[in-house]
C-alpha cells in the first residue's frame, strides 16, 4: 500500500468520523494472526478494521468477514495490552503522517485508574520495519506488536529509511529528464514511494508531450483521486488511484471508495492465496500418488523377474519325476541325470531337507511353476492398468500446474477425487488437532471420514467401547449410541470444540444404528451427547455408560462412509 492510497483511506475514515459526535465505539479487539489485529468498531455495515504489520505486506482496511482468532496461548501479548487500553474507548480520529507510510488512530478512552485518557495506535507500513505501536497522548511507547529496539516509556521515533529520496512534492521541472524514455528510470530511482506501474504510466503519457505535464498529471490524480481502479496485473491484483492508460487491455474494476477498493483487493489476494495453497496440496497428493504407482511397477518388475525362473522349476520337477529310481542324495540336494542337456550330464537339485521325499519335492517345484505362470499373466494386466493410471496422474498433475482459474481448478480436483486413492486426498476443511496431546492409540477401532472432513470412530467390542469413550474421547467430542439396544459406541472427534454440523451427526447416527442389534430395523433412535456428559455405570460391565444430557436422532442403519482404518 503506497502513501497515496493510505492518504485516501485515512481521509475517508476521517470524513466518516466527522459525521459522528463521539466517534466509533470499540467493541471486540481480536488477534487475526501473529502480526495482525482486528478491531470491531460497531459499524452498521458490520465491517471490522484489519491492521496487519507484516514485513513488506502491511495492511490497513475494512472487511466484512469475522477474523479467525488465535487461541489464548498463541495470542501476542500486545493484543491483550491493546484490549485493556481500548476497553470502553471510541475511535476519534485518523491521521496519516506527511510524506510517510504511517497512519495514527486516536482513541478516547480510559487509563488504568479509569480516568479519561487518549490513546494512539500508530501503524507503520515501512517495509521490513513495519510495526504497530500503542502510544500515550504524548507519544510515549506503551507496547508494540513486533519487537523493537527500545523500552516502554520512551518517546516514539519514526522509522528512518536507509536512503533519502525525493518526495513527490519536491520534484521540480528542472529535475526531470527531457526524454520520456528516461522518465521511468528517474521516478523509480529518485522519487520515494513510486511504484513501477505508476512510473511506466508517467513515461507513457510523456510520449505524447513534455515530461513535466505528464508527471504533473499523474501526481495530481494520485493526490486527489476520484475513482479507484483494481487491476488484474500479471504479478497479482493491485489498486491504483488513477487509470493506467499504458495498459488498456488489463482487466479492471472501478470503485468510488478507497475503502471498498482495498477491501476487494485483499479479498481477491486471499482468494488467490487460498487457490494456490489448494493447488499445492493437491499437487503434493498427486506426486505421492505417482510415486506409489511407480513403486508398484517396481514391485511388479521384481515379481516378473522372479517368475521368469519358473522354467527352471518346471525342469527340476520333471527331472525329479524321471530320476526317482536312480537319483542320488548329496549334501547339496539330490543328483539326477539332466535329460534336457545334449550330453545328459549330472545335475544337482536342492531340497528343503535331506530327507524330503522326491515326489513331494517334484510336486512342490511344479506348483511353484504353475503359480509363476499365473502371476506373469496377472502381472501383465496389472502393469497395463498401472501404466494407464500413471499416465492419468501425470496428465492431472500437468493440468493442476497449468491452471490459475478457480473453476478449472475445481473441475480438475473433482476428477482427482474420483481417481486418486481416498487415503491420499488432502483433508480439506478438516479441523486441525494437536497430535502431541494424544493420550493413547486408536488402533483396533473402526475409523471413518465423515462429511466436512470430521473423523468418526466406532468401537468393536465392549472393551473397545469402554476405551473409546472413557480414555480416547475428549470432553467436547460427540458420543452416540443406539437407544434401548446393545451396540457400539460412536464418537465424532471435535478437536476445535465447534458445533458439529447436522449432516455429520446424522452420518454418525447411521453408523451407531448399523452397529447395533437394531441394524435390521427401518428407523432407529440414536442418543447423542457430549462426551463430558457420559459416565460409567457404577459396578457396570465394560462398555456400559450413562448419558446425563442427550438428544435423540432418528437414523436409518447403514455403513455408507469411507473407511480410514
Amino acid at each position: 500500500m503506497d502513501a497515496f492510497l493510505l492518504a485516501a483511506l485515512a481521509k475517508e475514515l476521517s470524513v466518516e468520523l466527522a459525521r459522528l459526535d463521539h466517534g466509533l465505539p470499540v467493541g471486540k479487539v481480536a488477534a487475526a494472526g501473529r502480526d495482525a489485529v482486528a478491531l470491531d468498531l460497531r459499524r452498521r455495515d458490520g465491517r471490522w478494521l484489519f491492521i496487519a504489520a507484516r514485513p513488506h505486506d502491511s495492511r490497513l482496511y475494512l472487511a466484512c468477514r469475522h477474523p479467525r482468532e488465535l487461541d489464548a496461548a498463541s495470542e501476542p501479548p500486545f493484543v491483550a495490552r491493546l484490549r485493556k487500553a481500548l476497553r470502553g474507548a471510541r475511535l476519534a480520529g485518523v491521521v496519516k503522517a506527511a510524506a510517510e507510510r504511517s497512519v495514527t488512530l486516536a482513541f478516547a478512552g480510559f487509563d488504568d485508574a479509569e480516568r479519561p485518557a487518549r490513546w494512539l495506535l500508530r501503524h507503520d507500513l515501512t517495509g521490513r520495519r513495519a510495526n504497530l505501536w500503542l502510544l500515550t497522548e504524548d507519544e510515549r511507547v506503551v507496547d508494540a506488536l513486533r519487537p523493537w529496539e527500545g523500552t516502554p516509556g520512551e518517546l516514539y521515533r519514526q522509522p528512518v529509511g536507509e536512503r533519502r529520496r525525493l518526495g513527490w512534492l519536491e520534484v521540480t521541472p528542472d529535475l526531470l529528464p527531457e526524454q520520456p524514455e528516461a522518465l521511468e528510470s528517474f521516478l523509480l530511482e529518485r522519487v520515494f514511494g513510486c511504484r513501477p506501474r505508476v512510473a511506466r504510466e508517467a513515461a507513457f503519457r510523456a510520449r505524447s508531450g513534455a515530461t513535466w505535464p505528464a508527471f504533473e498529471s499523474v501526481r495530481e490524480e494520485l493526490a486527489h483521486p476520484k475513482t479507484f481502479f483494481l487491476y488484474e496485473l500479471p504479478e497479482g491484483p493491485d489498486v491504483f488511484p488513477l487509470r493506467l492508460t499504458s495498459a488498456p487491455a488489463l482487466p479492471v474494476a472501478t470503485f468510488a471508495s478507497a475503502l471498498e477498493a482495498v477491501e476487494a483487493l485483499f479479498e481477491r489476494r486471499e482468494r488467490q492465496a487460498s487457490l494456490l495453497e489448494r493447488r499445492r496440496r493437491w499437487r503434493q497428493a498427486t506426486t505421492t500418488w505417482r510415486k506409489r504407482i511407480e513403486r508398484a511397477l517396481g514391485k511388479l518388475d521384481a515379481a516378473n523377474a522372479q517368475a521368469r525362473e519358473a522354467e527352471r522349476w518346471r525342469r527340476w520337477g520333471e527331472l525329479l519325476y524321471a530320476n526317482i529310481a536312480t537319483a542320488k542324495r548329496t549334501p547339496q540336494g539330490v543328483e539326477v541325470v539332466d535329460y534336457y542337456a545334449d550330453e545328459q550330464p549330472a545335475a544337482i537339485i536342492p531340497l528343503e531337507s535331506a530327507s524330503e521325499d522326491l515326489a513331494i519335492a517334484a510336486q512342490r517345484y511344479l506348483r511353484r511353476y504353475q503359480r509363476a505362470q499365473r502371476a506373469l499373466a496377472a502381472n501383465a494386466d496389472r502393469r497395463a492398468a498401472l501404466e494407464a493410471e500413471l499416465a492419468d496422474a501425470a496428465r492431472l498433475d500437468q493440468a493442476l500446474a497449468a491452471t490459475d482459474d478457480e473453476s478449472a481448478l475445481a473441475a480438475c480436483i473433482d476428477e482427482l477425487r474420483e481417481r486418486i486413492p481416498f487415503a491420499l486426498q488432502p483433508r480439506e476443511g478438516l479441523p486441525v488437532e494437536n497430535k502431541s496431546n494424544e493420550k493413547s492409540d486408536w488402533s483396533g477401532l473402526r475409523r471413518y471420514r465423515g462429511p466436512e472432513g470430521y473423523e468418526i470412530v466406532v468401537g468393536r467390542t465392549s472393551r473397545d467401547n469402554d476405551r473409546l469413550t472413557f480414555e480416547l474421547a475428549r470432553p467436547h467430542d460427540l458420543w452416540l449410541h443406539a437407544a434401548d439396544y446393545p451396540g457400539a459406541h460412536v464418537v465424532i472427534r471435535n478437536p476445535q470444540r465447534k458445533p458439529v454440523p447436522p449432516q455429520v451427526v446424522l452420518a454418525a447416527a447411521e453408523l451407531a444404528a448399523y452397529f447395533s442389534q437394531a441394524k435390521r430395523a427401518q428407523r432407529v433412535e440414536v442418543r447423542v451427547a457430549e462426551r463430558r456428559h457420559v459416565s460409567r455405570l457404577r459396578k457396570g460391565a465394560p462398555g456400559q455408560a450413562l448419558a446425563r444430557e442427550s438428544r435423540a436422532v432418528m437414523a436409518f442403519p447403514r455403513e455408507a462412509l469411507p473407511r480410514l482404518a
